[in-house]
């Protein structure tokens, strides 16, 4: 089926249920809009609701005052700095591995020196300078919104794509690694405590939203990252020999996964193991991601001393990673995450460690145990 058909499909389904979702009651509404799909326990307030109005129809104007609250210059520059230590550790990573040919691990090392790091958020934000807004006439608001929007985006067509244009609102918390862009962004909701600050220590950085950044990186070149080049094009780079070590080497951190069980955090209850075939391309970017921020601690390291000694900072590196995926769920929550790409915390944490060699060595983890197992699952290390 094509796009356009799919596209009046959804047109055509929208249409037909939007009579009888305007006679339903609010409460109806937020327990299927609300609870259903977006496990929400209660009801938003007003006040949380006109935030996320407004953040998905003007948020990069909502984000300037973010902005001007919480960001800093030093921010950027150490988010940018720890980016380029990140890339340049991953790059240690393609020249060392050994299941790489040497016509794949160039192309591999071209595509990482052409990849793209945007920290914040636009630099020239849409701040809708002309726009008069109606404080009694909502629906008008966002009509003139969109049209200012559409407009924009239509002076737009025929120039060249921009590649450091920042997509999302900088009071996002989540960061992105867009495949046909080759473009990384880390706007500004995530750059706060506990993720990142420019006080903490380097092995809390590292930890936290260093392996944030590597995670990212790593996306480039995961399942569905190897399919495209350093230009943001379809132009698979694998050789074929390549190709089957990378297969079986992903193969077995989704048998790895597969393994877990996911149980109901406050009864107990089994509730069924992880599809760790749709969750692999998050798999492999969280365990490359974890290894090459550890690498690239420790060559900060070389060039400025820890206050701590090494093995407590290695400890403090890992504690952090831990706490970065720190949560409490939801029985539908887990169930959600079984179904889609991103397994539950506990099991993001788990599944790299029991990968991770050094971790096990820090922690003087018993041979042949649950964190420490005989077999390790590598790809991007």
């Amino acid at each position: 089926m094509r796009i356009k058909e799919i596209f009046v499909d959804l047109q055509l389904i929208h249409c037909a249920f939007c009579p009888q979702l305007h006679t339903l009651p609010p409460a109806v509404l937020q327990n299927l809009f609300g609870k259903k799909i977006d496990y929400e326990e209660v009801e938003p307030t007003r006040e949380k609701f006109c935030v996320s109005q407004a953040s998905s129809t003007v948020g990069e104007l909502l984000g300037q005052y973010f902005f001007d609250a919480v960001w800093s210059a030093d921010t950027a520059k150490t988010v940018d700095e720890l980016a380029k230590a990140l890339k340049s550790s991953f790059s240690t990573g393609i020249a060392t591995a050994d299941w790489l040919d040497n016509s794949t691990r160039a192309r591999a090392q071209t595509k990482l020196s052409k990849l793209v790091h945007l920290v914040g958020g636009p630099e020239k934000p849409q701040l809708y300078p002309t726009l008069t807004l109606d404080s009694k006439s909502y629906l008008k608001n966002r009509w003139k919104i969109s049209q200012v929007n559409i407009d924009t985006n239509l002076k737009l067509n025929g120039q060249p794509v921009d590649k450091r244009k920042f997509v999302m609102p900088p009071q996002e918390s989540t960061p992105q690694y867009r495949y046909n862009m080759n473009q990384m962004e880390f706007p500004g909701g995530i750059l706060q405590p506990p993720v990142f600050d420019v006080k903490y220590d380097a092995a809390q950085n590292f930890g936290a939203i260093g392996t944030v950044i590597g995670h990212e990186i790593t996306h480039g070149f995961d399942r569905t990252g190897r399919k495209f080049d350093g230009d943001g094009n379809l132009n698979y780079w694998l050789s074929s020999a390549t190709t089957t070590a990378f297969n079986t080497k992903a193969q077995c951190i989704r048998d790895q996964y597969a393994n877990f069980v996911v149980k109901n955090e406050v009864t107990d209850d089994v509730l069924g193991n992880i599809d760790a075939w749709v969750s692999l391309d998050e798999t492999i970017a969280d365990n490359g991601g974890l290894k090459t921020s550890f690498r690239a601690y420790h060559e900060y390291l070389k060039k400025f001393p820890s206050q701590y000694t090494e093995e407590a900072g290695d400890k403090l590196f890992y504690l952090s990673y831990a706490q970065l995926w720190c949560s409490k769920n939801t029985e539908d929550q887990l169930l959600w995450n079984m179904r889609v790409k991103y397994p539950p915390g506990r099991f993001r944490v788990t599944g790299t460690l029991q990968n991770d060699a050094e971790f096990a060595r820090v922690f003087q983890c018993p041979t042949v145990s649950y964190m420490n197992p005989p077999e390790k699952c590598l790809l991007w290390e």
